[in-house]
């Protein structure tokens, strides 16, 4: 018995260029069928934003949205297009879900951003909308600079935002950080209280500064390297922009690559070699604890090639 094969639909995940856009202009553009074309093919029941049938031309496409056409992709002649990075996911669930921010990427879209740049947001979202055919919830609950990489947390419903937030805000999150800092330190833990504030010779920056808001570091030497740098582990006790940045540079050690905050300037790092390394907090849910751990980046390896013994 032969059984007859419908075609799969074609499926197109709205990019941010195209946030607010009206769905016939938007097919027009995604395709290489004319706008008239498009609104007939609306028209007609042919097309579903997100699993649902719409019918209104004029109805605005957000970024995320999965537009699919019930004709053959090859019908459509749409084009194939580079399609969006996918993030390499640490941990997922139907309540979250954490990835792998690399250095040089934003977290969200900002002043800085370059045209056509997409945020590790941005990515996941496209990413997520392809996979699963749906534009999914998803809300980033912290950042990370542009030149920091490692774990980035995202709430997956509307239960989990508040929830993952307050976890934020009351310390339960335990975040910890990888650097490597010029110099020998000359203790093997230590704990850093000092307050942070805006420079205000400088726009960007943050510094120690006694009428700034409180900020605790510890500080823990993992191994010593014949270059005369170290590697650090450090651990937010709490959460201020810059904070491990600024107290690293404040006990004389900057983190290797960091020219904001005084470290020279190194062929070997491009960027401050900083690294969200892990995540510990309660699941949303559950409330059992989640460890999440980010392994260390490849511009780390020539600061770490050559240890000395690590300190007991």
């Amino acid at each position: 018995m032969v059984r007859s094969s419908t075609p799969s639909p074609a499926r197109i995940v709205v990019p941010p260029r195209h946030d607010g856009a009206r769905l016939d202009v938007f097919l027009a553009s995604a395709t290489a069928r004319s706008r008239r074309a498009c609104r007939e093919l609306i028209a007609a029941g042919e097309v579903l934003r997100n699993g649902e049938l719409i019918r209104v031309l004029s109805r605005p496409v957000v970024a995320g949205d999965v537009i699919e056409v019930l004709r053959p992709p090859g019908e459509l002649g749409e084009p194939a297009g580079a399609p969006a990075p996918a993030p390499a996911i640490l941990f997922e669930d139907a309540w979250l879900i954490v990835v792998d921010k690399p250095a040089g990427v934003l977290s969200q879209p900002a002043e800085s951003s370059a045209a056509g740049e997409l945020t590790i947001e941005q990515q996941l979202l496209l990413y997520l909308a392809a996979r699963d055919g749906r534009r999914p919830f998803l809300r980033l609950v912290h950042r990370l600079d542009r030149s920091t990489s490692g774990a980035v947390l995202f709430a997956r419903n509307s239960q989990a935002l508040p929830r993952l937030a307050a976890a934020w805000r009351s310390g339960q999150v335990d975040r910890r950080y990888s650097a490597v800092i010029a110099g020998d330190p000359d203790f093997d833990a230590l704990e850093v209280e000092q307050p942070i504030g805006r420079d205000p010779d400088h726009r960007w920056r943050f510094r120690v500064d006694p009428g700034g808001r409180p900020a605790r570091t510890s500080i823990r030497v993992v191994a010593r390297h014949s270059s005369r740098t170290a590697l650090v582990e450090c651990r937010l006790l709490t959460g201020r922009t810059h904070q491990v940045r600024v107290h690293l540079a404040a006990v004389g050690h900057p983190v290797v690559g960091d020219r904001l905050y005084g470290a020279p300037a190194h062929l070997l790092a491009p960027r401050p070699l900083l690294h969200a390394a892990g995540l510990e907090l309660p699941h949303p849910k559950s409330g059992r604890r989640l460890r999440i751990a980010s392994p260390l980046p490849a511009d780390f390896d020539p600061f770490l090639a050559a240890p000395v013994t690590p300190p007991p």
